[in-house]
């Protein structure tokens, strides 16, 4: 009986180091992620005006030294008030950014990309952009909130921001928010707008009126973690673009 107890024990003790092994790992990845984007935002991102009333302009990129550090980088994306403060690349194919960082190591979390079919200008009718959705909070976490919290969520995010190379910045209305199939036609960069925007009310969870007039629109996806073949989503059509 001694000699079972002792091998309970030490199978007890193995699997519990293997555990908290694994525990720190996950712990320390997160880590890294969270740290890796905030010194992106530090080393690239100035403040140039405090004031109680956001004004994009406020914030100014340094896209010299960020497009010599990887001349992929196509813009900034920027959503007050969430995590998402990130620059945005565009890869040969949608798998190049998919588990790689900014200077191409792998990193679990990924990039923030624009889909390879896109263009780099935000032109298209349909702009697609992923991230994935990480369990810490960060990448594309906070745009499943657009579709779980519904319209509470819209009108308190109701304003994306793109940050472009020559110094603009796009204004984006939120106009819908989603969870649709990986599959869906939607992700098509399509030329049929008054179609398109049809097809997305249809399959919108909530919805927030915007300006009728037809504008390129950006597409935020995301993995829906309960379901391996759903995505959430949030469409924003451009409003302005300021300098």
């Amino acid at each position: 009986m001694k000699i079972i107890r002792k091998i309970l024990i030490v199978v007890c003790v193995v699997v519990f180091v293997y555990s908290a092994y694994n525990l720190g790992k996950i712990f320390y990845n997160y880590y890294k992620i969270e740290k890796g984007t905030e010194d992106m935002i530090e080393q690239y991102v100035q403040t140039v005006n405090e004031s109680d009333v956001f004004d994009p302009l406020d914030r100014k990129i340094d896209f010299e030294s960020l497009q010599k550090r990887n001349s992929d980088v196509v813009g900034w994306l920027y959503i007050p008030e969430t995590k998402i403060d990130e620059p945005i690349v565009r890869g040969k194919d949608n798998d190049t950014y998919l588990r790689s960082d900014v200077d191409h190591n792998y990193n679990y979390a990924g990039c923030i990309f624009i889909d390879a079919n896109n263009n780099r200008d935000f032109k298209d009718m349909n702009t697609v952009i992923y991230g994935h959705n990480m369990k810490n909070g960060s990448r594309f976490h906070d745009v499943r909130y657009y579709h779980i919290e519904g319209g509470t969520y819209i009108d308190e995010h109701p304003v994306i921001y793109i940050y472009l190379p020559d110094g603009s910045v796009n204004c984006y209305q939120v106009m819908a928010s989603g969870n649709i199939d990986a599959g869906s036609q939607l992700y098509n960069i399509g030329n049929d707008y008054n179609q398109y925007v049809k097809d997305v009310n249809s399959v919108a969870s909530h919805k927030k009126e915007v300006d009728e007039k037809e504008a390129p629109i950006i597409m935020l996806s995301t993995c829906n973690s309960s379901v391996e073949t759903d995505r959430y989503v949030v469409w924003a059509k451009f409003s302005e673009n300021v300098k």
